[in-house]
């Protein structure tokens, strides 16, 4: 590599790392950056399928910095390995922009190639996604490092013509390809586009060798990650089952054995293959043993399953080893491929379930491996008829959110379920289709691709609404059959800091960039493929459903696309500077067109993207866990749900040492056995819990879900239910499979007030206690973590605290919401009731909580006009701690405590203002408190202010057609019947509303005429 190039990666990775110092966090970001942290910091098993050899490494860094850095320098982590792809970007555009200009004698070629790799790198490393993935602490930048260190490998082994520089490199490759197993699995996939490379350089890239070169790289794909990954695993947990069974050998003997046989033979295969000058073998033998030493990481998880922590995945053995890499706890191995049922599929009329493999699992009492399901009837059978090619519309419990995002009408097939003949309407393979397209293909995947090189709408999370992380260029005329003309944009969405508009520039670039390559098939192949493998490939095989999008966007998985959008957006500095030909002056050519090039791209995506990137200031997601812990009395169960409300408060627990009396238990994972098993256990300060369950009713490979069977009108006290469940002969025979069942769709669980006085005196709450808590919770079927927090409720109510987050939804409360108290962030679950049936029946403990909101939680920063609010940030602000504010001073004025809920609300809105956080339905009620607590005025004005965004709302969604009607009516009915109720409630009367009667209903019947236009049903 000529000397200006290694310099000019050097400075690159120097300043892209420079500036990624500058915008990282310096504590914990939401989402899986904290559980990655604690993970990294203990040593033990992230989230399935794992990424150890990615915690290995941080573990090794952050031995040298005290916990309170483990945060801040796992960000950096990220920052580097970041500003490390950048400098491999700029090596891969350079190389290939050699060999499109190989031909070229002019003087000025290697000033083209310098300025191609610097307008690569940069692009990527100021495009919005990979600017925010190297910025938190996450596997992606490790793994996109890894992944341009294989291809640059590639380019250079398919650029040499000595012999052993090319098994060199090839080894080199294979060692990387396993180190990348242990970091993201995702990465295996590169074999399928470098296999062309390969092809080129052997046989030349005609139409035979492309396909022949396909299907091969995908063959290696699905053997390396099925055969090679998942297949050791298998083979070693059926040797270890024989072994232990058969043999009463130790656990695990059966890893032991494999290995040695692994060694053997690779051993044998060495010897054998150089002897007999088995050139080819030899070399094979290398690489897969390479491989496997890269991919060795995965021992790591097995040696730290003794760990006894929150996080930490029990893969004590390859039996859970096999379900940890295979992701089984997100039940990724039951969604289809390639065919499949429906999302209405019925059951098979003559055979609904159908034998699968039996399951085991190692028992320790007894020492050996025991079954737990013997695989009768395991495997759900749908009716034939109901089953189709390339099924994209295939969960059931995403059938109504299929046909919001597409019109699904389906075509009326009779067939008999249960012994009758009903008519259900398959969907047809045209509106499997369409969903994929619209939004698998635009909006799980273009829209990102869009975003980082057309322009983004905002942060916010995009669920189909106009309002919501749009891709925008800035041109009205191309914007707003999308999302609106601009006049009619409110201006919040307007002057929203994430609404970077780019004019379609980089993205033109990055299509001059593959013309440039028209000329060299086997980049312009190559790098196509890569590009639609880490893109539409990686939707195609995880095949996601509407509620994916729930959790989060997910640009970030397509991150290795936009690695070569911005490979190709550098190779349009070549083809600009062929195209300009007629201007004969080299100097003014190449100058012009770096100036063109370098302001549409990666100049512009810095300058927009500068104020939305910066996270230093941004503690909130660490003020939030905190929140939670302080909110919990001493020895208090915290129930919560979801990963923000965990990955926070874990980390605080495991790094920090902060409120590790509190036992944190995430609802999901009730679902886990080793985070069931983990409840009686001491972790950290916080005493076991009593669980009285049986391991065999909550062991992997069981059911995990019980059917309704209503026996009785009466609440099911639960002492006698989990009795009941503990017998086999209270099974029923469910569809062809003997189940246990719940019998009534009410519960009750015995107070014994004595012992809870202890933890509660409900006169200072104007209440008293009941004796039982009885609540309904009617469900069809109930989940293994439901039964199992009713089970750690009815063991505990009278010894711990039981507290369940507030993070404004309500399923992790299982119906229990009659018998919380809210106390700070947290509600506490107690038998008591309001002694007057005309006091509110929503409790508030006000002298703890009037404490906490006012001197002891810390969210300062939300209301600053320079510093950019996240999504997440804004959103938790308006939906939990806006509401938490409210009722803390509705409940004060209850008291009669006025200026304390004047103080209160005053906090609230001084903190959470609408400029950063739009007023809108606890706003209203705000405002509603002030105007009964004497602030008439201030009061009337926070209506109004919460009344006109919603109005502006409304206009602007009506103002057009939008696409994905469905999603955009419902929210607009939704938003329609919230304006209504204000006018209604309106403090000085209807008569004074900021709309009038008259006006709102000349509004309707507009609303009225856009909502039959545009409904498709």
């Amino acid at each position: 590599m000529p000397k200006a190039e290694k310099i000019s990666s050097w400075i690159l990775f120097t300043v892209v790392f420079l500036i990624y110092t500058i915008s990282a966090s310096n504590t914990i970001t939401f989402w899986d950056s904290p559980e990655f942290i604690a993970s990294n910091y203990t040593l033990q098993a992230s989230h399935p399928p794992g990424a150890p050899f990615y915690t290995i490494l941080c573990k090794v860094v952050l031995s040298f910095f005290p916990a309170t850095k483990a945060a801040l320098v796992s960000n950096l982590i990220s920052s580097f390995f970041g500003a490390l792809t950048i400098a491999l970007l700029f090596r891969i555009t350079t190389n290939i922009a050699k060999r499109i200009l190989s031909e070229s004698k002019s003087n000025y070629t290697p000033t083209i190639v310098l300025i191609s790799g610097i307008t690569s790198a940069l692009t990527l490393a100021f495009s919005d996604s990979f600017w925010t993935a190297a910025t938190e602490a996450e596997v992606y930048t490790l793994s996109f490092a890894l992944m341009t260190g294989m291809i640059h490998i590639m380019l250079l082994w398919e650029s040499t013509l000595n012999k052993r520089k090319e098994i060199v490199l090839l080894l080199f490759f294979a060692f990387l390809l396993g180190i990348a197993t242990g970091v993201h699995l995702i990465l295996i996939a590169i074999v399928i586009p470098l296999s062309l490379l390969i092809a080129h350089k052997k046989y030349g890239l005609t139409i035979k060798t492309f396909i022949i070169a396909g299907l091969l790289g995908c063959i290696a794909f699905f053997f390396i990650y099925g055969f090679v990954v998942q297949g050791t695993i298998k083979l070693a947990n059926s040797l270890d089952i024989w072994l232990v069974n058969s043999f009463k050998m130790s656990l695990n003997t059966g890893i032991i054995i494999l290995l040695l046989c692994i060694a053997i033979v690779f051993s044998v295969l060495l010897v054998f293959s150089r002897k007999r000058q088995k050139t080819i073998l030899h070399h094979v033998t290398l690489g897969m043993i390479f491989f496997l030493i890269g991919m060795s990481s995965f021992l790591m998880p097995l040696q730290r399953s003794g760990l006894n922590t929150l996080i930490a995945e029990s893969t004590n053995n390859s039996n859970k080893m096999l379900q940890y890499v295979r992701a089984e706890q997100f039940g990724v191995t039951s969604i289809p491929l390639l065919n499949g049922p429906v999302f209405n599929a019925p059951l098979d009329k003559d055979v609904a379930f159908i034998d699968g493999k039996p399951v085991f699992t190692y028992d320790f009492e007894k020492e050996r491996y025991v079954e737990v399901h013997d695989g009768k009837f395991k495997e759900v059978n749908y009716a034939s008829e109901f089953k189709m090619f390339f099924p994209r519309i295939f969960d059931k419990g995403d059938s109504e959110k299929y046909k919001a995002w597409t019109p699904i009408l389906g075509e009326p097939i009779k067939y008999p379920v249960r012994g009758e003949v009903v008519t259900i309407n398959k969907p047809t393979f045209g509106e499997n289709l369409s969903f994929f397209v619209n939004y698998q293909v635009i909006w799980l995947n273009t829209r990102y691709l869009f975003w980082n090189f057309i322009g983004r709408q905002n942060d916010h999370q995009g669920l189909g609404y106009i309002k919501d992380g749009n891709w925008k260029s800035g041109i009205n005329a191309f914007d707003k059959d999308r999302i609106g003309d601009t006049a009619m944009i409110p201006e919040y969405y307007k002057n929203h800091m994430g609404n970077d508009s780019y004019y379609f520039l980089p993205f033109l670039l990055g299509i001059l960039g593959i013309i440039a390559l028209r000329k060299h098939k086997q980049y312009f192949w190559t790098t196509l493929l890569l590009f639609l493998t880490f893109g539409i490939g990686i939707t195609i095989y995880v095949n996601p459903v509407p509620s994916s999008i729930l959790i989060r966007e997910r640009d970030y998985i397509f991150i290795g696309s936009f690695v070569i959008f911005a490979l190709w957006i550098g190779l349009s500095v070549v083809f600009l500077a062929k195209a300009l030909y007629k201007i004969k002056n080299p100097k003014t050519r190449i100058g012009l067109v770096t100036i063109i090039v370098l302001l549409a791209a990666p100049i512009q995506l810095l300058a927009k993207g500068w104020d939305n990137h910066q996270r230093g200031h941004d503690d909130f997601a660490y003020n939030f866990g905190k929140a939670y812990l302080d909110a919990c009395p001493k020895q208090a169960v915290l129930i919560t749900d979801g990963d923000n409300m965990t990955f926070p408060v874990w980390y605080l627990q495991q790094v920090e040492g902060y409120r590790t009396d509190v036992r944190v238990i995430n609802f999901d994972q009730l679902n886990v056995e080793m985070h069931i098993d983990n409840l009686r256990n001491t972790i950290y300060d916080s005493k076991p819990l009593k669980i009285d369950l049986d391991r065999a009713f909550y062991v992997s490979g069981i059911e995990k879900l019980l059917p309704l069977q209503e026996e009785t009108q009466e609440a099911a006290k639960l002492p006698v239910m989990f009795e009941f469940l503990k017998q086999d002969n209270t099974r029923i025979n469910w569809n062809g499979r003997m189940r246990h069942y719940i019998p009534s769709t009410s519960f009750s669980i015995p107070i014994d007030t004595i012992k809870f006085k202890k933890i509660l005196d409900p006169t200072k709450l104007n209440a008293s206690y009941t004796s039982s808590i009885t609540w309904k919770h009617p469900k069809k079927f109930y989940g293994l973590n439901e039964l199992v927090l009713m089970n750690l409720l009815t063991n505990n109510i009278h010894e711990r605290p039981i507290c369940f987050a507030i993070n404004s939804k309500k399923r992790h409360n299982i119906g229990l919401e009659p018998y919380l108290i809210q106390h700070g962030m947290v509600n506490i679950l107690a038998p008591i009731q309001r002694t007057n049936s005309k006091l509110n029946p929503k409790i508030v403990d006000t002298k703890m909580m009037y404490s906490y909101v006012m001197n002891q939680v810390n969210f300062e920063g939300l209301q600053g006009e320079s510093g950019f609010v996240r999504n997440e940030n804004a959103t938790y602000a308006r939906e939990i701690f806006r509401q938490n504010y409210y009722f803390l001073a509705q409940a004060l004025l209850e008291e009669g405590n006025t200026e304390k809920a004047i103080a209160v609300l005053d906090k609230c809105i001084s903190l959470f203002p609408d400029k950063t956080i739009p007023y809108k339905q606890f706003s209203y009620g705000i405002g509603r408190l002030y105007v009964r607590a004497g602030k008439h005025q201030k009061g009337i004005e926070i209506c109004k202010t919460a009344m006109q965004n919603i109005w502006d709302e409304l206009q602007w969604m009506i103002s057009f057609d939008p696409p994905y009607p469905i999603i955009n009516l419902r929210h607009a009915y939704r938003l329609k019947g919230m304006y209504f109720q204000m006018m209604q409630q309106f403090p000085s009367g209807i008569e004074n509303a900021p709309v009038s009667r008259e006006v709102f209903k000349q509004f309707e019947e507009t609303f009225e005429t856009w909502q039959k236009r545009n409904w498709p049903y």
